[in-house]
């Protein structure tokens, strides 16, 4: 059924509906078609061959199948060729425009980059809270702190003359 010539309307794809004709058999599962539909590859599963046979060649140009379709009242698909551009070459800097680009590069690095304070460093322990260093110079500050403000409030009292005392609950 499937030969050479033979008219079939593709049921897949976005050809879907459109009629063509076989042009070559490539394998046991592809063959090659054109038409209304665009020249390609397709799987036979694909397609549903019809009744009516064409008599071309094996591998026949675009313009022999559109004549012999155009016998049977069918328009071919015609598609424009795209001019063929020449991909523009990429032209190399000179080492002075790299050395230039590099400065430009240093001059918004510094002007964004984001200030940092001054810290010492710290380790995978202090910032856990497991190193005991950490822990003994935040204890002793904590101490000193406690004491600034007993001395604090201690002046307090001399300037006022009183002494203020906890009051016991019971």
């Amino acid at each position: 059924m499937i030969e050479i010539g033979r008219l079939c309307v593709k049921i897949a794809g976005r050809d879907a509906g459109k009629k063509g004709v076989i042009v070559e058999i490539l394998d046991d599962k592809y063959v090659l078609i054109d038409g209304e539909t665009r020249r390609r590859k397709v799987n036979i599963l694909h397609i549903e061959p019809l009744n009516q046979v064409i008599k071309i060649g094996k591998n026949a140009s675009h313009e022999v199948v559109a004549k012999a379709l155009d016998e049977l009242g069918i328009k071919a698909r015609f598609t424009k060729p795209k001019p063929k551009t020449q991909k523009p070459k990429a032209k190399r800097k000179t080492p002075e425009q790299l050395r230039v680009q590099k400065e430009e590069k240093r001059k918004f690095r510094d002007i964004f980059k984001p200030k940092k304070k001054e810290e010492k460093e710290v380790t995978l322990e202090e910032k856990a809270g497991l190193a005991e260093e950490g822990k003994e110079e935040i204890k002793a500050e904590e101490k000193a702190e406690a004491k600034e403000k007993a001395e604090e409030v201690k002046q307090k009292e001399k300037k006022t003359g009183t002494k203020k005392t906890a009051k016991k609950k019971e």
